[in-house]
């Protein structure tokens, strides 16, 4: 009795806290909606190959990545008094 006098508000407290997260979405008919996407890209693979495609996306952002750390690096150098 007391127990479950003194376990019952953190219980609630507990429920009212995981309350408060979103719901996750339900994702049921992704195949179906998906499915004309897939379609495309079966076709678009016929003309170019995909694994080529996102090797070069994949090169370009890694470039891309290491110019954007080459600028903030620059300037943090900057900013240090004395350093041109």
């Amino acid at each position: 009795m007391i127990l479950q006098f003194l376990c019952e508000p953190l219980i609630l407290l507990a429920e009212f806290l995981v309350g408060l997260f979103p719901a996750f979405p339900r994702f049921d008919n992704l195949a179906v909606t998906l499915s004309p996407i897939a379609y495309i890209i079966r076709f678009v693979d016929l003309f170019i190959s995909l694994k080529t495609v996102s090797q070069c996306l994949l090169v370009i952002l890694v470039v891309y990545n290491i110019k954007f750390g080459w600028s903030i690096l620059m300037w943090v150098i900057r900013k240090i008094p004395g350093v041109s």
